[in-house]
């Protein structure tokens, strides 16, 4: 009996270390729907749809999702939009917040924010700001943006990321949500785990 037990201690030891390496190396791809897109945390100021300051910091704690866009976008601001509404309706808690930051501020005054925005839902909050400022939060998560097919001074298109970007309660970006991924159920999963 002793010739058999040796082996079995030693299988079971064997696989107790593979179970806690695995669970080390396990990655973010696998615990959540979003793709891993780490930035340390960072902080900015704009004005939000209200003409009030928004600082990013005073919302430490809170899932924050963030995306860009403006409010004569013809088509994917607002799906993205009413998706994140959704998200919101789903998780139902005062500890996440959905942003839009224009990526056009010479149009997207605070007036027309403010007349924009309150249509998709009451805990998503329209900013702008000067040129300067909305760049400094764009080059801070990694994304872009650029005017395109200009008609006219106040008739042009911009090109921008269409991905939602979520930041945790530490304030750093963890995930993104590329156009492919905008599923609420799945999204609003995601928020609630790391709400835990």
């Amino acid at each position: 009996m002793r010739r058999y037990f040796l082996p079995s201690v030693a299988l079971l030891s064997l696989a107790v270390v593979w179970l806690v390496v695995w669970g080390f190396l396990r990655t973010d791809k696998e615990r959540f729907y979003g793709d891993e897109f780490r930035r340390p945390a960072f902080d900015f100021s704009l004005t939000d749809h209200a003409n009030r300051e928004f600082a990013l910091s005073d919302h430490k704690g809170k899932v924050i999702l963030l995306n860009f866009g403006f409010t004569n976008c013809p088509d994917i601001c607002p799906i993205t939009l009413g998706m994140l509404g959704e998200v919101l309706d789903i998780v139902k808690d005062d500890r996440v917040l959905a942003l839009f930051i224009t990526v056009d501020p010479e149009r997207d005054t605070v007036a027309k924010l403010g007349e924009y925005i309150p249509f998709f839902h009451d805990h998503i909050v329209g900013l702008t700001g000067s040129q300067r400022e909305i760049k400094r939060v764009n080059d801070a998560c990694g994304t872009f943006y650029s005017k395109e097919k200009e008609v006219s001074e106040d008739d042009y298109v911009v090109s921008h990321s269409p991905a939602v970007y979520l930041i945790g309660p530490g304030g750093e970006m963890t995930l993104r949500y590329p156009k492919d991924k905008l599923d609420p159920k799945r999204i609003a999963e995601d928020v609630k785990s790391l709400l835990l």
